[in-house]
């Protein structure tokens, strides 16, 4: 889904805008997500090996909604490409992601079989989180969220 502009022979962006062009992409996915539930994390592959070049996960609290958010995006297109979306047996990304890349730089690049993340930048990660967390607290806790937690202790009425 993610088609890094990076990887273009005939790219001219400097750095900057590249990082720029990911965040608006970033932005974009994170928001739609959130219209099918509570997101808790979004990865994008940037692997340029065939099994991994554009792919885009999203982890959501609730199973449900990942299959709510799979079953709409198959019927959808983005950049004029259809987009292709399945559940992923995954549930920590952790291990599937490069331990490599992220440290003294990984041998095999974008061609390792193991995720290398592209991040946001840090401003957008952080305004996201935020947004999240006070979309939540206006929102409330959903029921699920409320049955698994403690009973709320009773108000009590002063006089």
């Amino acid at each position: 889904m993610y088609q890094n502009p990076a990887y273009d022979p005939k790219n001219k962006m400097t750095p900057a805008q590249l990082q720029h062009h990911f965040d608006a992409f970033y932005e974009d996915f994170w928001c739609e997500m959130c219209k099918f539930g509570e997101i808790e994390e979004v990865v994008v592959c940037d692997n340029t090996n065939d099994h991994l070049i554009g792919n885009v996960y999203a982890r959501f609290k609730y199973e449900d909604s990942a299959q709510a958010a799979c079953d709409e995006l198959n019927s959808r297109w983005y950049a004029a490409r259809p987009i292709y979306c399945e559940l992923s047996p995954v549930t920590d990304f952790r291990e599937a992601c490069c331990r490599l890349n992220s440290g003294e730089g990984c041998v095999r690049r974008g061609f390792c079989n193991f995720i290398h993340r592209k991040q946001p930048s840090p401003e957008l990660d952080r305004e996201l989180e935020l947004s999240t967390k006070k979309w939540l607290k206006v929102r409330g806790r959903d029921d699920r969220s409320m049955s698994r937690s403690p009973s709320p202790e009773p108000t009590r009425k002063r006089y």
